[in-house]
C-alpha cells in the first residue's frame, strides 16, 4: 500500500543530505525543532487550493526549493517544473501567463448557409447561426495543478488582480472562455522592496494562506553549500518521488486528522482576540477603514487599551474567517507530517498560527517600535500575541468557557450565565459571550 508520508520524510532528509536545502531548525513544535521554510512548504504541498508565500532576500533558496518540491510531488523533472512557473515583470502580458486565442480557427473557410443546392439566397430565409466559441490555447502554467508565481511583487497591481481572481474563483477567464483549475497547489515568492517592485494588494494578501520568511545561508550553511559540486537539476534526480495516486491521496489523509475541542476553541478565540473592538461596527474590527484604526487613536478611551494581555488594540486589522479555515488546515497538515496528532495538536497550533496571521495584519507601531521588537521583528510580535491568546484560552478562560457552554446546553439560564460572565474582565466575555446570550433571552 502506498505510504506517501514515509516518502515525504525521506524527501526532507534527502534535500538536506544533497545540500539542496540548508537552514536552521527555527520552528519549535512541542519538543521537536524543524526548519520552518521546508516544513511549511511541505505542508502546503499536501493541501489543495491554499497559497504559500516565501518572503526573503535574493539567494534564499525560495524558488529552487518550491521547484524541487514540485518535481518530487508531481513526478516531473526539475527542468519541466521550472519551465511551468511564471515570473513577475512589469511588462508581463496576460497572454504569456494564461493563454491566447488560437489563430488557426480562422484559417478554415466559413460554413456555407444552409439551403437547397442551387437555390438563390434572395429566395430563401436563413436564420444566422450562433457564433462558435473561441478556442483558447491555455499555457502549461494555466493547466498545471502545481502553480508557482515567482517574484509576485514585481507584478503591478493590475496584474496582481489576475492572481486574486484565480485564488478566489479557482478559475481562469480569458476572451470570454473559462478554464476550471481543479484542486491545485499554489506557491508564490516575494523579494524585499526594490526599485522594480510593487506593494502587494491587501485583498491578495488575505487570500495568501501562509507566509514564511526565507533567510539567506548563514556561516555553517555556506560551508555546507560549498560541498555541493553537482548542479541542482542533476541532484534533483536522486530525490524520492510521489506517484500520482499518492499525490492525489494527500488531502484525504489531512482531512482525516481530528482536531479536538481544545484546539477548535483556541482557534476561534484567537480570531476573536485579534478582531474584537468595542468601538468597531458590531464589534467587528474587519470593518474598520481609513483613520478608524487602533493605531490612529480609536482605542485610546477603551477599557482594554494598553493592557498587554489583550490583543485587539495592538493590531489594526481584524482576521477574516479564511484565517480560521487556514489555521485548521495547516494545523492538521503539520501534525500529520510530524506525527503529533492527539495531545500534541495544540503545540502544532502554537507553532503554525503566527505564519498564518503575520502577513495579514498591521501591528500598532507604538508597540512594535518598542523593545524587544525595535520596529523589525514583526513575526515575533505576532507570535507573542498568539502565545498570550492560547495560554489565556487554556487557563484563565476555563471557567468562563464552562459557564457559556452550560448556558448554551440549557443547564443554567442565560440570565444567570450573563451575571456570572459580567464579572470577568475579558473582551470575549463582554463582547462575545454576553452578546450571544442576549440574543437567546
Amino acid at each position: 500500500m502506498p505510504d506517501p508520508l514515509r516518502k515525504i520524510e525521506d524527501l526532507a532528509c534527502a534535500l538536506q543530505e544533497l545540500r539542496l536545502h540548508v537552514g536552521a531548525d527555527d520552528l519549535r513544535v512541542g519538543d521537536r525543532k524543524v526548519n520552518s521554510q521546508l516544513y511549511i512548504c511541505l505542508a502546503n504541498s499536501c493541501l489543495r487550493n491554499r497559497a504559500a508565500l516565501l518572503y526573503g532576500g535574493m539567494g534564499a533558496n525560495k524558488t529552487t526549493l518550491v521547484n524541487l518540491l514540485g518535481s518530487a510531488f508531481t513526478g516531473l523533472s526539475f527542468d519541466d517544473v521550472e519551465n511551468l512557473m511564471v515570473t513577475g515583470h512589469p511588462e508581463q502580458t496576460e497572454e504569456k501567463i494564461v493563454g491566447f486565442i488560437d489563430p488557426r480557427q480562422w484559417s478554415c473557410p466559413p460554413d456555407l448557409p444552409s439551403g437547397r443546392p442551387g437555390s438563390s439566397s434572395s429566395s430563401s430565409s436563413t436564420t444566422p447561426s450562433s457564433p462558435a466559441p473561441l478556442r483558447i490555447l491555455w499555457t502549461p502554467w494555466a493547466r498545471s495543478r502545481w502553480k508557482v508565481i515567482n517574484e509576485i511583487n514585481r507584478f503591478p497591481s493590475g496584474k496582481q488582480n489576475l492572481f486574486l481572481e484565480l485564488l478566489q474563483k479557482r478559475k481562469i477567464g480569458y476572451a470570454g472562455e473559462t478554464l476550471s483549475l481543479g484542486d491545485t497547489c499554489y506557491f508564490a515568492t516575494m523579494n524585499p522592496d526594490f526599485s522594480s517592485t510593487y506593494p502587494l494588494d491587501e485583498a491578495l494578501l488575505d487570500r495568501i494562506s501562509i507566509a514564511v520568511p526565507a533567510v539567506q545561508p548563514d556561516f555553517l550553511a555556506g560551508l555546507a553549500l560549498a560541498e555541493r559540486e553537482r548542479e541542482v537539476s542533476e541532484l534533483a534526480e536522486a530525490l524520492p518521488r510521489l506517484t500520482a495516486e499518492e499525490f492525489e491521496g494527500l488531502p484525504g489523509l489531512i482531512a482525516a486528522v481530528h482536531l479536538d475541542g481544545q484546539v477548535e476553541l483556541s482557534i476561534i478565540s484567537l480570531l476573536r482576540d485579534f478582531t474584537l473592538c468595542e468601538r468597531a461596527p458590531d464589534f467587528d474590527k474587519t470593518q474598520l477603514s481609513g483613520g478608524s484604526k487602533p493605531s490612529r487613536g480609536l482605542c485610546a478611551g477603551c477599557h482594554y487599551f494598553n493592557n498587554p494581555e489583550v490583543c485587539c488594540w495592538q493590531i489594526d486589522e481584524g482576521l477574516s474567517d479564511r484565517v480560521r479555515q487556514d489555521l485548521r488546515s495547516y494545523t492538521r497538515a503539520l501534525a500529520l507530517l510530524l506525527g503529533l496528532e492527539g495531545e500534541g495538536m495544540i503545540e502544532v497550533l502554537r507553532a503554525i498560527a503566527p505564519y498564518v496571521i503575520w502577513h495579514r495584519t498591521s501591528p500598532n507601531r507604538t508597540v512594535l517600535d518598542r523593545p524587544p521588537y525595535y520596529g523589525a521583528r514583526r513575526l515575533q510580535f505576532v507570535r507573542d500575541l498568539v502565545e498570550k491568546s492560547i495560554n489565556r484560552t487554556l487557563n484563565e478562560r476555563g471557567e468562563m468557557n464552562m459557564i457559556f457552554a452550560r448556558a448554551v446546553d440549557g443547564d443554567i439560564s442565560p440570565e444567570e450565565a450573563m451575571a456570572e460572565l459580567s464579572c470577568y474582565d475579558d473582551p470575549i466575555a463582554a463582547l462575545d459571550y454576553v452578546k450571544a446570550l442576549e440574543r437567546i433571552v
